[in-house]
């Protein structure tokens, strides 16, 4: 069975789509919307500071910085949510911080998301596109359907 036929099978009330900002997060808004038009869904944006990543105690402005990529992604979540505005969608945005993986499937189990569609990252230059390690963790883990795109 195809994926289109499983959707035809299925409702989908509530999507989520993370975003980092990246390309490959904007080919999974693209599909986000078009599924939550075609479902009249919800879309939930969700922007994760990964503070394992960025977070650096011994440097002053650490903390400054965390806030910067908060506000970043407070942008990108906005932009998210007003292209799904535009196409007549109920739409809300979050921003927080944490490990992006766990936020992700905390945030789907938390507000009863239905669908997660998610950006995988290519590698170029391979025959095969390989699943980024978050995208892969969320496929791995979380309990609702994942769409990597």
């Amino acid at each position: 069975m195809l994926f289109a036929d499983v959707l035809s099978l299925v409702m989908f009330r509530e999507i989520l789509v993370p975003t980092d900002g990246s390309e490959g997060a904007r080919r999974g808004v693209e599909h986000a919307l078009d599924i939550g038009e075609k479902y009249g869904a919800r879309i939930h944006t969700l922007y994760v500071v990964d503070e394992d990543v960025y977070a650096t105690p011994a440097l002053s402005g650490g903390e400054l910085f965390l806030e910067e990529l908060q506000d970043s992604g407070e942008i990108a979540c906005e932009e998210i949510v007003s292209a799904a505005v535009d196409r007549g969608l109920d739409a809300v945005s979050h921003c927080v911080r944490g490990k992006p993986h766990r936020e992700i499937v905390d945030y789907a189990d938390e507000h009863d998301i239905d669908l997660i569609v998610i950006g995988k990252h290519g590698v170029a230059g391979h025959r095969h596109q390989h699943i980024g390690s978050c995208t892969d963790r969320v496929v791995r883990t979380a309990g609702v359907p994942v769409l990597p795109v």
